[in-house]
């Protein structure tokens, strides 16, 4: 009777064991829409069928202040969040958990894609796209080439956003060097885009941005680089001379019960063959080094790390301490 009952009890600890190892579940927030459907084949699904025991149940409601309330309050409901280039740096440390760089290797990742508080998940951009039917065959070349309104003239579409990477453009243009721009030069970035100002026309959403170059009512536009593809086939080509660079980055916020799930979570999603197959549904690339050669896909020649040489990495820590002065002048300056 005892052996029984002591099997029995056995029995029902492994059962015990199993069901709680089943249990374990990650939310993961991301952007919602075809990227996360793209994440969603490339890293989620993949990850679940090699860990049986861990469940992933997307959101699609990323939201910085929604993860600081979370850990200010105690009630941490997310595991894992895909955010943007402001968030997810030393100044945000008390919301997040270190990276383990025990689990994910740090080595693996392109220069500045691996943080202490976030990883990158991709490379975005935004380009200078243009409108290819009305120039004849003669291509922009740069920056400069986009304040040049007497040589390819026509209005020029940029994102309505300070931080967009305009200032950057606009002294890159003026002659300042990529090493050189920051601290950014304020006045001399709106001088140098008082010379087009007339000839700008904001956009405020992606699909306004494709909108003006389909159209045609903007001739060339700062544009993410998914939206310049999206109109391809009205003419619009991308000029890779100089292009400002986004980042997707995973965050952990503090206090999950699950970190080290979502720590192998991070190191799954971020290995050669996810991140290439991501790139079948995604124009952005790998933060994965040793992806960047072994993509051979669609956008294959457009995508942000087929030209790592002439990207201008942004400097997301000055515009966080800097961004919000600096939207202020930008703000008085469109009203004037």
């Amino acid at each position: 009777m005892r052996k029984t009952l002591a099997i029995t009890a056995v029995a029902a600890l492994l059962t015990s064991t199993a069901a709680n190892a089943a249990e374990t579940t990650l939310t993961i927030s991301s952007y919602g829409g075809g990227y996360q459907e793209a994440q969603s084949k490339s890293y989620f699904q993949p990850f679940m069928a090699q860990n049986p025991g861990i469940k992933i149940v997307e959101d699609s409601s990323s939201s910085n202040a929604k993860l600081k309330a979370m850990v200010e309050t105690g009630n941490v409901t997310l595991d894992l969040m895909l955010t943007d280039d402001s968030f997810g740096l030393d100044a945000d440390a008390q919301w997040l958990e270190p990276i383990d760089y025990s689990i994910v290797d740090k080595s693996k990742f392109i220069e500045g894609a691996a943080g202490t508080y976030r990883v990158a998940s991709d490379i975005e951009a935004t380009v200078l796209a243009y409108n290819a039917n009305e120039y004849g065959g003669e291509a922009p070349n740069g920056f400069a080439d986009f304040f040049d309104t007497e040589k390819f003239p026509g209005l020029r579409a940029v994102w309505k956003y300070s931080a967009s990477g305009i200032f950057e453009a606009a002294l890159i243009a003026d002659g300042v060097k990529p090493e050189d721009l920051y601290p950014i030069d304020v006045e001399r970035a709106l001088k140098k885009l008082d010379r087009i100002k007339d000839d700008l026309v904001w956009w405020e959403s992606g699909s306004q941005s494709e909108q003006l170059l389909a159209s045609g009512e903007a001739s060339m536009a700062l544009v993410w680089v998914s939206r310049a593809l999206s109109v391809g086939e009205k003419g619009v080509k991308i000029d890779w001379t100089n292009w400002t660079s986004q980042t997707g980055y995973w965050v952990v916020p503090k206090g999950t019960k699950n970190k080290e799930a979502a720590m192998k979570a991070i190191s799954f999603f971020t290995e050669p063959a996810q991140q290439i197959e991501f790139t079948k549904y995604m124009p952005y690339g790998p933060s994965n080094k040793h992806a960047v050669d072994s993509v051979d896909a669609k956008f294959k020649g457009n995508l942000p790390t087929d030209h790592l040489d002439t990207r201008i990495l942004m400097d997301a820590e000055w515009w966080a301490e800097n961004g919000a002065k600096v939207d202020l002048r930008f703000q008085e300056w469109l009203l004037q």
